[in-house]
């Protein structure tokens, strides 16, 4: 259903809590580019591509123009929601992007907090030691071995050569 942007945010958030209280399922949520266009173009048999085609003059160029008018396309933003079977929509202009951007980020803000963390994997004894626990990469033993005798050699202290 399309709604228009402070109804869509106000659903939204309804949505969030069903989600909350039902805890399972999934929310989603998309953006895209929207031009205006409600209905696909029909796909041109070969025939017509090749009228066309013919038809074309080479000086024509294509740009972001609409077809009927020489003034540029203003694209909007296509917001939609789905949660169960309950959609929502909404189509927001270009000159509120702003506004329902800072709007849409408070609330994901909001009602993100609910996100599952992941189920950390268990290390074994015997792999703990051979693996650094900074990073996932194991320790060689030459690397290890070779900064042992860099680290004795700076404990040593050492005399200043004498001036002759």
């Amino acid at each position: 259903m399309l709604l228009d942007n402070d109804h869509f945010l106000l659903e939204l958030t309804k949505l969030f809590q069903q989600q909350r209280v039902k805890n399972s399922g999934s929310l989603c949520l998309t953006m895209k580019r929207y031009g205006g266009q409600t209905k696909p173009k029909p796909q041109l048999t070969k025939k017509q591509r090749l009228e066309q085609k013919n038809a074309s003059t080479p000086t024509a160029t294509t740009s972001a123009h609409s077809p009927t008018t020489s003034e540029p396309v203003e694209y909007k933003c296509l917001v939609r929601a789905g949660f169960g079977s309950k959609k929502l929509s909404t189509v927001v202009s270009a000159k509120d992007i702003n506004r329902f951007q800072l709007a849409y980020s408070n609330l994901l803000k909001a009602n993100m907090d609910t996100l599952k963390k992941k189920a950390k994997e268990s290390k074994t004894a015997g792999q703990a030691s051979t693996t650094n626990p900074n990073s996932n990469i194991p320790s060689s033993p030459v690397l290890s071995s070779a900064s042992t005798a860099a680290s004795q050699q700076k404990k040593t202290p050492t005399t200043p050569a004498k001036k002759k």
